[in-house]
């Protein structure tokens, strides 16, 4: 019987591993570490080329969820690395037609979902900055594992892992 999740239909129930999609990693990891980290949740900070590396990637292993967080608007030096952007997204605007520009994360979650069905894809939206500490600090709550991937203050970066450190999850901080 198929199960339901955001439109889509999946073949394998909920917190069950799917051994087709999966054999490589369970024949290395096994069904209890492929287990936890279809129970994982991942903050990636950054989605220049390094970033949609990493996401695409950890989508790719199966991980349950992934928050994009990146409202910087593309440039023409992201075009050499992020190879899910284009020419035509340097200049997109926000879906409701407002002259606001659409950011790095936002361009790339369609494409990057498209990777693994059974890995939700999201962006941080209320995160307009990365300079804003107060919205970055909430992403860390719930979070597995937070990658930051672009270049921050030395004090937000230290913050922020003193805030991952003290998590009840210890979530891990890269």
């Amino acid at each position: 019987m198929a199960s339901e999740t955001n439109n889509l239909t999946f073949s394998t129930p909920p917190g069950e591993v799917d051994e087709k999609l999966y054999s490589r990693q369970l024949y290395v990891m096994g069904h209890e570490a492929q287990k936890r980290m279809m129970a994982s949740r991942a903050v990636i900070v950054g989605v220049s080329g390094l970033g949609v590396e990493v996401a695409k990637n950890i989508i790719l292993a199966g991980i349950s969820s992934v928050t994009l967080c990146d409202p910087e608007l593309p440039n023409s030096f992201d075009l050499g690395g992020n190879f899910y952007l284009s020419e035509g997204d340097l200049n997109k605007c926000d879906e409701d037609g407002s002259d606001g520009k659409k950011g790095r994360a936002d361009l790339c979650r369609d494409q990057l979902s498209e990777l693994n069905e059974y890995v939700k894809v999201d962006v941080a939206s209320n995160v307009t900055s990365l300079q804003d500490e107060a919205e970055l600090l909430k992403l860390v709550e719930g979070a597995s594992v937070v990658v930051i991937t672009v270049p921050l203050l030395t004090l937000l970066l230290a913050v922020m892992n003193d805030k991952c450190r003290i998590s009840n999850n210890k979530t891990s901080f890269i």
